[in-house]
C-alpha cells in the first residue's frame, strides 16, 4: 500500500499528465481508494508546484530561458524547441490571465484539460511576476477543483459504462 501512495505522488509530479493522469491510474491500476488517489495526487502536484514557484522566483524566468535555449539547447536542440513552444503557449495564456490575477490562475488550473496544469500555471506566474506563495495557494485551489472533477469522472464514468 505504501508503494502505491509513493507512486501516485511521483506520477502527480511529472509535467505530462500531472494529477489528471495520476488519479485514474491510482484508482484503476494501483487499486487505491478514490480518496487516497485524490489526496496523494494533490500532495505530489502541490509539492512540485511549491518547489518550482520558489525556484523560478529565485532564478528568474530570463535565466531559466537562457539555460534551456542556449546552454542545454546547444547539446540537445529538441529541449530548446520544446521549451520555446511551451513558453510561447504560456505567454499567450498569460496575457488573458493578467487581468484576472490570482483568481484567473486558479480557474486556469481548475479546468481539467491538457496544458492547463500546475506546471504551465507556474510558468505563467513566473512570466507575470506573481508572488510565489499567493500563486501556490491559487494553483493549489485550482488543483483541488480539477482533482475533484477527475476523481468524480474516474469513479463514476466506468460504472456508468458498465465496467
Amino acid at each position: 500500500m505504501f508503494d502505491q501512495k509513493i507512486d501516485t505522488i511521483l506520477m502527480a509530479m511529472f509535467p505530462v499528465g500531472e494529477l489528471r493522469a495520476s488519479i485514474p491510474i491510482a484508482i484503476h491500476i494501483l487499486k487505491l481508494d478514490w480518496s487516497n488517489a485524490l489526496f496523494y495526487s494533490l500532495i505530489g502536484n502541490s509539492l512540485i508546484t511549491l518547489m518550482l514557484l520558489y525556484l523560478i522566483d529565485f532564478l528568474k524566468i530570463d535565466r531559466i530561458k537562457y539555460f534551456f535555449t542556449k546552454i542545454i539547447g546547444n547539446f540537445i536542440p529538441i529541449i530548446a524547441t520544446v521549451f520555446i513552444k511551451w513558453e510561447n503557449s504560456s505567454l499567450r495564456k498569460s496575457k488573458k490571465l493578467k487581468r484576472w490575477g490570482y483568481i484567473g490562475l486558479m480557474f486556469f488550473v481548475s479546468v481539467p484539460l491538457p496544458i492547463t496544469g500546475a506546471w504551465t500555471a507556474v510558468l505563467i506566474a513566473g512570466i507575470l511576476e506573481f508572488k510565489p506563495f499567493k500563486s501556490f495557494l491559487s494553483i493549489t485551489f485550482g488543483l483541488i477543483i480539477s482533482g475533484s472533477i477527475i476523481t468524480y469522472l474516474s469513479v463514476y464514468v466506468p460504472n456508468f459504462l458498465g465496467y
